[in-house]
Parts: structure tokens; C-alpha cells; sequence
């Protein structure tokens, strides 16, 4: 039986990487298909290290180089999160395929008691012990070009027709629609932030704009292109009127929706989803391979999808104890989501998870 040689470990700030580590982040990154969103981008750690400053990177190296990087945020009694908190929708190790590290070892060596991830490919099966549960994320397969996607989602009934007749409709009735891709216009970016606050209370989600640094990302990542990254901000204009909004990320393979919002004066003629469309026809036209969407429940989500992608759900603790009440809580609430008393059972959860969630966005 050959013994794997394990990897050593150095911590350090995200700020202390120096450009060779960016670069081989960069080549790790690119050479595995699983790694391919732009979440695991080293453009997004960089910039959010420039407006926070308790992102921390363990590298993984052998005898020669880095083979590996796992970033994250460090929490109050050493818990670590993913980059961005609640807002990450794909995160894990950044390693070169092969490699072998022990998830336990990793805590360790950057002085952590815990990673919880909800986002995880399920490629990453170093985690498999510590993995409660599988989920899937939704994507648009845009790598045969936008007219085979629009083929497709359409032989499955999806609504995009329907959102094409609205789109003609608006014409009409509101006036010639303007589209732009990578908008610079900082009136649009005040109104995503203005419509998403009033989409947050209105639903009674966690107004997470309220956070000073999720604003100050934002508008950080309209202005940033780190090699094949950048923040995509998009609007959506119907005569002289915005419409619609998204900021989401981008890299060289694949487009992720993240921040999109309407104008609710707008509501009838679906503008967020002619919008997505828009972007789905320009995102095909450069050549990506897929819209991304991350999971949720939304019923965009299943309607414009072709497929999805498998991620896990789970915790790397290093307190025993710990780790087999958090996966027992998990099995309750799973339990629960699955019960026909699901909405009165969720309202104690709810107030409790945004509590949870608002000291970890602070």
C-alpha cells in the first residue's frame, strides 16, 4: 500500500499573498472543470480582502510549490466562513486534483474549530465524513449557443416564451428597450441597492444592505476586473425608464446571478426575467459556457435551467460533541421543511437564523 505524503500548511492574511500566489491560484483554478465558477475566482478573495480584514488564506504546498488554497473569514471562537459569508454560493478548497489533505488538519493549522459549508462540490470528497446532506445548484447551459438553450428549456415548458411576449408587450407600451451588459451608470447601481433594501423588508428577509461593507463590495466589483474576473453589472432600460438590474460575477467560463432586482412599477412584464434573457443571449455571444444560478428555491431557478450542479452540505469540527448536534440539527430541519406544517414550524427557525445571520454579516 503506498502512503499519500500529506501537504504542510501556512497560514496568512489574504492581503499577504503576493502576485506569484494570485497566479497559481489562478492556474489551480483553471485547470479543474469543478472550479469553474467564479466564486472560487481568486479575483473575489482579493477583493474582499481590500475591504475586510479578517480574510485568511491556508496554503497547501508540497516540497516545491503551492498546490492548494482554502480561503475563508474568521469568526468570533475561531469559526470560520466561506468569502462573503451567506452570500457565497460555491466555496472550498482551491487544490490541484490528486491532492491529499485531511479537513481536520487544515482547521488545525490556521488555529480554527470549524468550517460549516453549504455550497460545496461534491468533487471535494476529502469532506465526505463530514457531510450531512446534498443539494442542487442550477445552471444554463449556454455552450452550444443561446438558440440550442433556448430550444431546450422550451421542449422541457419552460415560460420563456411567455417572457418574450412580455418583452414585446413593454415595447410597445413603455418604449424601445436599451440593454447594456457591463453598465457604468451610478444611478442604476443607488437603485439595485435601493430596490434590493425594499425587496429585503418586504419579504422579511435579512436586509443585508444594511451591512456597510456588502454595499461597499458591490460597488468595489462593478469597477474590478482581476485578470478574467470582474463583477457583471447589467441594467435594463424600457424607454427612459430602468426596468431592471443584477450584479452578479463573471470569469472566462461562466456567468453567476447573484444580485438581480426590478423596478416594481414594472412588475407585469416580468422585467428581471427579460433581463436574465438579455444577459443569457450576450453571456452565449462571448462565448461562456453557462449562467449559473445557486440554490434557492426561486421558481426562475427551475424554470431556465437546463441542469445542476451536486453540492454538499456539512461541517468540519474539530469538537466531536459539537459536530454531532449541529448534524443533528440539520436532520430537523430538514425534517421539518419536509412536513406539511412546514410554514408554522419555520417561524422560530426563521427569527433565529436571522439573528445567526446578522452577527455573522457584521
Amino acid at each position: 500500500m503506498i502512503k499519500r505524503k500529506s501537504c504542510k500548511y501556512h497560514l496568512c492574511k489574504a492581503r499577504e499573498l503576493n502576485e506569484e500566489d494570485w497566479l497559481r491560484w489562478l492556474q489551480i483554478q483553471k485547470s479543474r472543470r469543478d472550479l469553474s465558477n467564479p466564486f472560487f475566482h481568486p479575483g473575489l478573495t482579493r477583493s474582499v480582502a481590500s475591504i475586510r480584514d479578517d480574510v485568511e488564506v491556508v496554503v497547501l504546498s508540497d516540497d516545491e510549490s503551492p498546490v492548494g488554497y482554502f480561503p475563508f473569514q474568521r469568526c468570533p471562537g475561531n469559526i470560520a466562513q466561506a468569502v462573503v459569508g451567506r452570500l457565497s454560493e460555491f466555496h472550498g478548497v482551491i487544490s490541484m486534483p490528486g491532492i491529499h489533505f485531511e479537513p481536520e488538519e487544515l482547521l488545525r493549522a490556521a488555529g480554527l474549530r470549524a468550517w460549516h459549508y453549504d455550497h460545496l462540490p461534491v468533487s471535494q470528497h476529502q469532506f465526505e465524513n463530514s457531510t450531512w446532506g446534498y443539494s442542487a445548484s442550477p445552471f444554463m447551459d449556454l455552450s452550444s449557443g443561446y438558440n440550442a438553450y433556448r430550444e431546450t428549456v422550451k421542449k422541457k415548458g419552460s415560460s420563456l416564451s411567455q417572457v418574450e411576449r412580455k418583452r414585446r408587450k413593454m415595447v410597445r407600451e413603455i418604449g424601445p428597450l436599451k440593454f447594456e451588459f457591463q453598465a457604468t451608470d451610478e444611478d442604476a447601481f443607488q437603485s439595485l441597492i435601493k430596490w434590493k433594501t425594499e425587496q429585503h423588508r418586504r419579504t422579511g428577509v435579512l436586509q443585508i444592505m444594511k451591512a456597510e461593507w456588502v454595499p461597499a463590495l458591490l460597488d468595489l466589483l462593478k469597477q474590478t476586473q482581476f485578470h478574467d474576473f470582474q463583477g457583471q453589472f447589467s441594467t435594463l432600460h424600457a424607454g427612459n425608464n430602468l426596468v431592471a438590474v443584477h450584479l452578479g460575477l463573471r470569469n472566462d467560463s461562466a456567468l453567476h446571478i447573484w444580485f438581480p432586482t426590478y423596478n416594481r412599477k414594472y412588475e407585469k412584464y416580468s422585467p428581471g426575467l427579460i433581463l436574465l434573457l438579455e444577459m443569457a443571449k450576450q453571456a452565449a455571444a462571448e462565448k461562456l459556457n453557462r449562467i449559473d444560478f445557486g440554490r434557492g428555491e426561486e421558481r426562475y431557478k427551475a424554470n431556465f435551467k437546463t441542469d445542476d450542479f451536486q453540492i454538499a452540505e456539512g461541517s468540519v469540527d474539530t469538537r466531536p460533541i459539537t459536530s454531532q448536534v449541529r448534524r443533528g440539527w440539520f436532520k430537523t430541519k430538514q425534517w421539518i421543511r419536509a412536513s406539511p406544517y412546514r410554514k408554522q414550524l419555520e417561524m422560530p427557525l426563521n427569527a433565529c437564523r436571522k439573528f445567526r445571520q446578522w452577527k455573522a454579516f457584521r
